[in-house]
């Protein structure tokens, strides 16, 4: 579970470049107190508190199936067909649109603009987490690189914490856009960096896996030894029932 939490706070991490060019416009449009530094500052947390939130959330529903897939299958093959997605979509453009999963997005796209909608007839008090909840259910190719390595966790606390492992690690960039809202600056990363850095993530978990018994990287895996159940004998009951006398 230790490696699917720092994958998971390292994909948040290297997503931190993709959050400015795609969510930035978002995050500067987050309904927040703006009359003080503090209330900006106390605002803007409680949004990634909610973006945070609905990570942990998904996180759990994907472990929910992760966990039943692990009952028919081992973790060790679910661990290396995990890390073989992950390299295939980081070298992949614009995942949220592959066959199966465009239509999800258009229809939680369509379902979050709504939401967005609603969080601005809230209390201000209560906008900005609203604002995060919704964002954290918001389709991201990205989002669905962390759900697919929490789907390799061994439990779905593991998957919970995976997620809010790769909020986290998304903290920087939405942490700081909010803030500087007015200001006008770009970060351009090359999408190559984020794809070797994606894929050296994919290939400790394959390396993961794979059972080699390599600590911290590659644990020996003891399967579960299951004891078999005898009926009991007659000379059994025999012998019971004698030493009773």
């Amino acid at each position: 579970m230790t490696s699917n939490l720092l994958f998971g706070f390292l994909i948040g991490l290297a997503s931190n470049f993709h959050c400015i060019g795609m969510c930035g416009p978002l995050a500067f449009a987050l309904p927040i107190d703006r009359s003080s530094t503090k209330k900006s500052i106390l605002g803007v947390l409680k949004y990634n508190l909610g973006r945070i939130f609905s990570y942990s959330f998904l996180g759990m529903l994907i472990g929910m199936f992760g966990f039943s897939v692990s009952l028919f299958s081992t973790m060790q093959w679910l661990s290396i067909l995990c890390g073989l997605l992950i390299i295939i979509m980081a070298w992949s453009n614009h995942v949220e649109n592959w066959p199966l999963l465009g239509k999800w997005t258009n229809l939680m796209s369509s379902f979050v603009r709504r939401i967005f909608a609603k969080t601005k007839e809230l209390p201000l008090a209560y906008r900005s987490f609203s604002f995060g909840l919704a964002n954290g259910i918001l389709p991201c190719g990205l989002v669905y690189l962390g759900l697919t390595n929490a789907l390799g966790a061994q439990n779905i606390i593991g998957s919970m914490l995976s997620m809010a492992a790769f909020g986290i690690g998304t903290f920087p960039a939405m942490f700081f856009m909010p803030l500087i809202a007015k200001s006008k600056w770009k970060v351009r990363v090359s999408k190559t960096m984020i794809a070797v850095v994606l894929t050296i993530i994919g290939s400790l978990t394959i390396l993961r896996g794979m059972n080699l018994g390599i600590p911290f990287v590659s644990p020996k895996m003891n399967p579960v030894l299951k004891t078999e159940h005898k009926a009991p004998s007659l000379e059994c009951c025999k012998d019971t029932c004698s030493m009773k006398k």
